[in-house]
Formats: C-alpha cells, structure tokens, sequence
C-alpha cells in the first residue's frame, strides 16, 4: 500500500506581468501612431569614441591640413552631445 504524503503539492503560481521601467516603455507618437524605441544611455568611452571618429571625419571634410585639431575635436563634442539623448 502507498504511503500518503503529508506534504500538500505547490500549487503553481500564477504569472505576474513585469512592470517595465520608464525608460523601457515604448510611447506612441500621437502624429504617426508608431512607437519609439526606449533612449539607450551611452557611457563616457563610448561618447570619446564617437567624438574622435566625428573630429576625424571634420578633418577630413577640411583635407587634413591648416586646420586646428582642438577645434575639430570641439566642434565634434557639441554635434555628438546634440544627437545622445539627455
């Protein structure tokens, strides 16, 4: 004869929706009806790297020469930092 168990099984829980952050939420644009993907952040080696590769194409655009590599990277830094979310 089986042994009963006086152990009850688990009833199985029922699965409950993950609240998504503000930031992962997608919103619909109220013009188009699409949705936008979430802003990523972007760390400070990824920003450097952006900068140099546009300063590079800003010296590049100029041919290189007789210009002043500070201001490429300037200018550089405010086109970047005008297209990373804030």
């Amino acid at each position: 004869m089986a042994k009963q168990s006086k152990y009850k099984p688990a009833a199985k829980a029922a699965a409950k929706p993950v609240a998504k952050s503000a930031a992962a939420k997608k919103t619909a644009s109220p013009r188009t009806g699409k949705t936008a993907a979430p802003a990523l952040k972007t760390d400070a080696e990824q920003r450097h790297r952006m900068i140099a590769v546009a300063a590079y194409y800003i010296a590049e655009r100029r041919g290189f020469g007789g210009g002043d590599t500070l201001q490429d990277w300037l200018l550089a830094e405010i086109e970047i930092d005008h297209r990373l979310p804030v």
